[in-house]
């Protein structure tokens, strides 16, 4: 299990080490919740969409910037078979969000996704960094609390990310 550990710490390196886009995200991703309800009232769908498309892309170009800055390590074949699961995971997600939007069940959104990003978290911190599971357990915690009916989703959501992304922001400050 070590060498594992190991190939997987190798393939992503600048993600596990750096709290940049951890921090990153523990910022960007609850706004984006928090700033939804006024976004929609005042812009509809239209506007929410552009809200999350930004916020997205934002933290993709601050988590990118540790990949682009280094130099390109060799991919490995377990860096690759995680890519492959999230890349599935990321088809089903949005597959079930198009879903929940379509028979007008959008208020689960945010459930859904803390849910499947927290399985995902937990998987595959098994094989990476320990923090990155309990990171998973706080996020399906948080899913579940935001499935219920009713009940403030996006701010379980803002509140959830937030802890999530800043415990994994603390775990990797320092790695070598």
């Amino acid at each position: 299990m070590e060498r594992v550990r190991d190939a997987f710490e190798a393939a992503g390196r600048p993600f596990l080490r750096s709290p940049l886009p951890w921090i990153a995200w523990a910022l960007l991703l609850p706004a984006a919740a928090l700033l939804t309800p006024p976004v929609a009232r005042r812009y509809g769908a239209s506007g929410v969409l552009l809200l999350w498309s930004f916020t997205i892309l934002a933290g993709g170009l601050v988590e990118s910037r540790g990949f682009l800055s280094r130099r390109r390590a060799p991919t490995t074949l377990l860096a690759a078979w995680v890519l492959r699961i999230q890349g599935n995971l990321s088809l089903v997600a949005v597959l079930l969000s198009a879903l929940l939007v379509w028979v007008g069940a959008a208020a689960y959104l945010p459930g859904l996704w803390l849910l499947l990003i927290g399985h995902s978290f937990y998987v595959v911190g098994g094989l990476a960094l320990p923090a990155m599971r309990r990171a998973g357990v706080v996020m399906q915690l948080g899913g579940a609390l935001a499935l219920w009916p009713g009940g403030p989703a996006l701010a379980v959501f803002a509140v959830t990310v937030f802890v999530a992304a800043l415990g994994m922001a603390w775990a990797v400050r320092g790695q070598p």
